[in-house]
C-alpha cells in the first residue's frame, strides 16, 4: 500500500480514542499468526504522532514491520521465535539481561509492544507457531501463569523504556481475560513508565473471545483491547507507576466507619447472633483498639441500624440483618 494512501486513510478513520478496523490492512503481517493485530493500529499511532522510526518488542507475525515498510520509515523488532517472519526482526528473549537490545531501539521515536496474554489456554506460540529449545520455551509469556506472566510483561516494558531516547513514545496493546469465570485485566496490572499520554480503545473483530458464550449470559462479551501510550520526558529519568494489590480486614481499616464494621459482622455471621458474639468478632481488631468505649459504640450502631431498617433486634441481646 502506498504511503500517501495510508496517511489519508488514517486521517479519515482514526480521529478519536476508539479505533475500529475490521480490515487488517493491505497484506500486513502473517494472518495465520495468532494474536496479530490490524496493521491500522501501528499505522494510526505512527501517523498521529509523526513518528519517524519504530522499534518493537514481541514482533510476532511481522505486521508492524510491514506497515513501516509501506510508510518508508526504519523498523527494528525482536521476538522469541527462533525463525523470525521478517528479516528486520531479531531473535531475542527480552527477559535475558545478558543480551543487549539492537541499536534500533536506542534510535526509534516510537516503541510498540503487543505482549502475549499470560495463561490463555487456547493460544500457544512455543512448539505450535514456532519450535524452540527449552530456554526459549521457558521464556514464552503465553505459557506462564498470570502473576508470573504479568511480571514478565512489565519487565519487558521497563527494559524497552530504558533504551528509548528522550521524547520517544511507548505504545503497549493489552486486553482483558476471562477464564472459567475469573476476570483479569492486563491494563490494571501494568507498570507504566514515563508520562502517560493517552489510552485508546481498540475494537476487536472476528475474535473467539467476542463470540464466546458465557454461562447464563452473566458477562458482556470481551470485544476490545487497550492501547496505552506513554512518553519518555527526559534522558535519565525512569519514573513509573506500579500497580499494588492490598487485602485488609474491614475491622482493621482506618477509613471504615462503625456502621461499615458492625453491618459487615452481622452479614458475615448470617443468622441471629448474640451481642457477645459481635463483641468477640470485633475486639481483636484495630477498630476496637484505642477506644475504651468501643462496646458502647457497637450498641449505639446496632440501634441506629435498627432505626433505618438494616438490622433487627430479634430478642434480648440478639441481632440479625434485617
Amino acid at each position: 500500500m502506498k504511503k500517501e494512501e495510508i496517511i489519508k486513510y488514517v486521517n479519515e478513520h482514526a480521529t478519536s480514542t476508539i479505533l475500529s478496523f475490521p480490515d487488517r490492512g493491505s497484506s500486513w503481517g502473517s494472518s495465520s499468526y495468532r494474536g496479530n493485530f490490524s496493521g491500522w493500529i501501528p499505522a494510526s499511532i505512527i501517523v498521529r504522532y509523526g513518528c519517524k522510526s519504530v522499534s518493537e518488542i514481541f514482533a510476532g507475525g511481522g505486521t508492524t514491520s510491514d506497515v513501516c515498510r509501506d510508510l518508508e520509515i526504519p523498523y527494528c523488532g525482536i521476538d522469541l521465535n527462533p525463525n523470525p517472519v521478517r528479516p528486520d526482526i531479531s531473535v531475542m528473549d527480552i527477559l535475558d539481561y545478558t543480551k543487549d537490545l539492537p541499536d534500533g531501539f536506542y534510535q526509534s521515536d516510537l516503541q510498540i509492544l503487543h505482549p502475549p496474554y499470560p495463561g490463555i489456554n487456547d493460544i500457544h506460540y512455543s512448539n505450535h507457531m514456532w519450535k524452540g529449545d527449552s530456554r526459549s520455551i521457558s521464556a514464552d509469556i503465553q505459557e506462564m501463569p498470570w502473576e508470573k506472566g504479568m511480571h514478565a510483561v512489565n519487565q519487558a516494558m521497563m527494559r524497552g523504556y530504558a533504551a528509548m531516547p528522550k521524547g520517544a513514545y511507548q505504545a503497549v496493546v493489552v486486553g482483558d481475560i476471562r477464564q472459567k469465570g475469573i476476570f483479569r485485566s492486563m491494563l490494571t496490572n501494568l507498570t507504566l513508565p514515563g508520562e502517560q499520554v493517552q489510552v485508546l480503545i481498540k475494537k476487536q473483530h472476528n475474535t473467539s473471545s467476542g463470540r464466546k458464550y458465557y454461562a447464563n449470559h452473566k458477562f458482556f462479551f470481551i470485544e476490545h483491547e487497550y492501547v496505552v501510550i506513554t512518553k519518555k520526558p527526559s534522558g535519565y529519568e525512569i519514573a513509573f507507576v506500579v500497580p499494588q494489590h492490598y487485602t485488609m480486614d474491614i475491622r482493621d481499616s482506618q477509613s471504615a466507619t462503625w456502621k461499615d464494621v458492625v453491618y459487615a459482622v452481622l452479614r458475615q455471621l448470617g443468622t441471629s447472633v448474640s451481642l457477645d458474639k459481635i463483641y468477640e468478632e470485633i475486639e481483636p481488631h484495630k477498630k476496637a483498639q484505642g477506644n475504651p468505649h468501643w462496646k458502647a459504640k457497637v450498641r449505639q450502631t446496632l440501634q441506629m441500624l435498627a432505626k433505618i431498617g438494616s438490622a433487627t433486634h430479634v430478642a434480648y441481646g440478639k441481632w440479625c440483618v434485617a
